[in-house]
């Protein structure tokens, strides 16, 4: 029950931080003044210049070489992702690997980087607990906000609530937490709870060993490390396509915000997991499959980001895709960038394309209709409102602040296959 009362508290807090966040000011910087003593005259000599010593390199995952804050250089490679295939030529995992687009949210607090870090890796290793250095204790909201940052990096983690002890020192780990809410004669949230379950650090450790073990198999049996990123992001776009179905929505699935109580009490006693999605049945939503898609790409050093946007849909002809694409008003897809070149990746819009086809030919192919977009093409299926409504998915609304958000990249040119 503590350990429910915590989720509780952590999914109240984390909806309060939203409105302090706008609320809050940030308190004004401390100027130190150096004193410096008078001009004194002196007799010019010639000096020896002594020789400037090598700049040390700085490993990446070495965050205590970075005391009061880091230099661009220091902080570029602090969220570097390793090449993936070159230690053995064989794809391995960086289980610290966080999309360039959301590290970049927290330059000015790379201590929240560290800490999703931390977690992302916790998770990978099956721990239910860990400990952070004193130099990195978070306190506020900013404990949310680097789970927040480690969900939307990692599936894995995105199946975990975090707590941790009041020192900031110690953080513990539930995976895949079940809630059962109930509303009272009022129609308010109950206070308490009727179910909370989760799973034990051996049944957890399965789950995390054949998701990973998953990706491994995917990457292994499409990627070579000679790909070029482009054939490298095709090639996972085709096999997800053949492997992965499109399932619908549940009433407030993969919502923040909700319309009425009820709402938000249904969504929450039906959550589900992406990790849950792909090994029990092979299918999942359209958040997710984008999340799923950005992922591994970000596995292998691909910048890949997840973008929404508002916007019309136009009719394809394809009665589940026009069903599902013609009544929300809003796309949510991936924009992946290689060699300078951005493009828009719609898997949702494929698969749905994918499986309309099979019902005529169960050997064909996917069309790839969908990969490599340029925002003229994707236009022929969806216009988006604006520029301007154009959005990283689930924006980190804390790090509005810190620099601009809508920094989605234009898509020029269709890629060429």
């Amino acid at each position: 029950m503590n350990n429910a009362k915590r989720f509780v508290t952590r999914l109240t807090a984390f909806m309060l931080a939203i409105c302090v966040s706008f609320l809050s000011s940030c308190a004004p910087k401390k100027v130190v003044v150096e004193e410096y003593p008078g001009i004194e005259t002196v007799e010019e000599t010639e000096t020896e210049i002594p020789e400037k010593e090598e700049e040390k390199e700085i490993p990446v995952e070495d965050f205590d070489a970075y005391p009061g804050g880091m230099t661009n250089k220091e902080f570029e490679d602090f969220i570097a992702i390793p090449d993936p295939f070159e230690e053995t030529g064989k794809f391995q995992f960086c289980h610290k690997a966080i999309p360039e687009y959301l590290a970049r949210q927290y330059r000015e607090q790379p201590e929240i980087i560290y800490v999703a870090k931390e977690m992302m890796d916790a998770v990978y290793n099956g721990k239910t607990e860990f400990d952070i250095p004193p130099e990195y204790v978070l306190t506020d909201y900013d404990p949310f906000i680097a789970e927040d940052l480690a969900k939307k990096s990692c599936p894995l983690a995105d199946a975990c609530t975090f707590g941790m002890d009041e020192d900031g020192l110690h953080y513990y780990i539930n995976y895949f937490p079940k809630v059962q809410f109930e509303l009272d004669e009022d129609g308010n949230l109950a206070d308490e709870i009727s179910d909370y379950s989760l799973l034990e650090q051996d049944e957890a450790k399965i789950m995390v060993e054949d998701f990973t073990d998953y990706i491994q198999t995917l990457i292994d049996n499409n990627v070579k490390a000679e790909d070029s990123d482009m054939e490298k992001a095709e090639k996972i776009f085709e096999a997800l396509t053949k492997e992965i179905s499109y399932r619908e929505r549940k009433n407030g699935e993969d919502q923040m915000f909700f319309e009425s109580n009820e709402e938000m009490v249904e969504a929450w006693n039906n959550q589900t997991y992406l990790v849950e999605d792909i090994l029990n049945d092979k299918a999942t939503t359209q958040p997710r499959l984008a999340m799923l898609y950005q992922y591994i790409l970000t596995q292998l050093n691909i910048e890949c980001m997840t973008v929404s946007s508002s916007g019309l849909y136009n009719n394809q002809g394809i009665e589940r895709l026009d069903n599902e694409m013609g009544t929300r008003g809003r796309n949510i897809w991936n924009v992946v960038v290689a060699d300078g070149k951005a493009y828009n990746c719609d898997l949702a819009c494929e698969i749905l394309t994918y499986e309309y086809d099979k019902s005529f030919s169960v050997d064909c192919e996917p069309q790839m209709k969908y990969f490599g977009m340029s925002d003229s093409t994707m236009a022929k299926t969806f216009i988006i409102s604006s520029r301007s409504s154009l959005f990283y998915y689930d924006a980190d609304l804390w790090a509005m602040e810190s620099g601009p958000m809508n920094m989605v990249p234009e898509c020029v040119e269709d890629y060429k296959h």
